[in-house]
């Protein structure tokens, strides 16, 4: 398993950063690591909602499918994900931050399936350096969305 935790602070009050961050049917709009991401679950997100995703790696497109599996509002959103090459566990913390914004802690942990396990020790820098371009795509999402 490949785990990369990254915390940001953004100037966004905490409610609303988790309300935006919870509809991860537009993870795709932040996460260059997402070619496509929707919402499968009709009406407002909470434990069970389904997200068909298509993450790009390495120019390569592979179709996963999250659930919330942990809600707890304004505070924790666990996401797990699972593939036909991965698997996926996205921890998402929110916390209050100086001047009334949000620090933001999120810990996403990859597992590869079959043989493909045998790269994960290889592929630490890459999912390092992709976790370092969504967490700032989130910083600049969740400024654009709340402002």
């Amino acid at each position: 398993m490949i785990t990369v935790s990254r915390t940001i602070t953004v100037p966004v009050a905490r409610d609303e950063a988790f309300r935006l961050v919870a509809h991860f049917g537009r993870a795709s709009e932040w996460d260059p690591g997402l070619a496509e991401s929707r919402q499968e679950t009709p009406g407002e997100p909470g434990l069970g909602t389904v997200f068909p995703i298509v993450a790009e790696f390495r120019g390569k497109r592979t179709p996963m499918n999250y659930v919330i599996t942990e809600w707890d509002p304004g505070t924790l959103i666990v996401i797990e994900g699972t593939g036909e090459k991965a698997t996926a566990r996205d921890e998402i913390l929110f916390a209050d931050g100086p001047d009334g914004g949000t620090a933001i802690t999120y810990t996403a942990t990859l597992g590869m399936k079959g043989v493909l396990k045998v790269a994960e020790p290889f592929l630490k820098s890459t999912f390092n350096h992709m976790g370092d371009e969504a967490v700032a795509g989130l910083a600049s999402w969740l400024a654009r969305e709340a402002g």
